[in-house]
């Protein structure tokens, strides 16, 4: 004879070796302990409390999250307002007063560095010194492939090499 679900509640609440496996942490739990009720009760406090709290608990998390994606959004719409802005002023800085070279010692190459500087070149028509440049600004910071490069520089493994073009 099949028992109502009342009477199956009742039996699962008075029986203590009936367990239950929670589906978020998977940690086992007495069913005597939970708030049981069938599909067509209407739930007890203890139920109606814990669905208001999980209900809660998502407009917080969606509230957060929308949060967090504008702030993203807006950290990354500075980003690339700096990056573009950085790419502008690497390209024209060898007209800046404030530019320690001649603009006409300058030739760009811009990636992976901005400029090899040929000093004395343009206004003595001779080559004293040669200077690998890259311009940043803000907080931004040498890549590793310039960072590379300047640590080559550095150590004295720059050379000179003549090729002849034959046909």
């Amino acid at each position: 004879m099949a028992k109502s679900s009342k009477e199956l509640i009742t039996e699962l609440q008075r029986n203590k070796g009936f367990m239950g496996t929670c589906p978020s942490c998977l940690k086992e739990f007495q069913l005597a302990k939970a708030a049981l009720f069938a599909i067509n009760d209407t739930p007890p406090e203890a139920a109606l409390a814990a669905i208001q709290g999980i209900r809660e608990s998502i407009r917080e998390r969606k509230d957060e999250l929308s949060r967090a994606k504008a702030r993203m959004t807006k950290r990354a719409q500075t980003t690339a307002q700096a990056v573009n802005l950085g790419k502008i002023v690497e390209k024209i800085v060898p007209s800046f007063a404030s530019f320690e070279y001649a603009p006409g010692d300058c030739r760009a190459l811009f990636e992976p560095i901005d400029y090899l500087i040929f000093s004395g070149l343009s206004a003595r028509r001779r080559v004293d010194s040669i200077h690998f440049v890259d311009v940043k600004s803000g907080s931004a910071r040498l890549a590793a492939k310039q960072r590379g490069i300047k640590d080559v520089v550095e150590s004295g493994a720059v050379k000179f090499k003549l090729t002849e073009r034959r046909d």
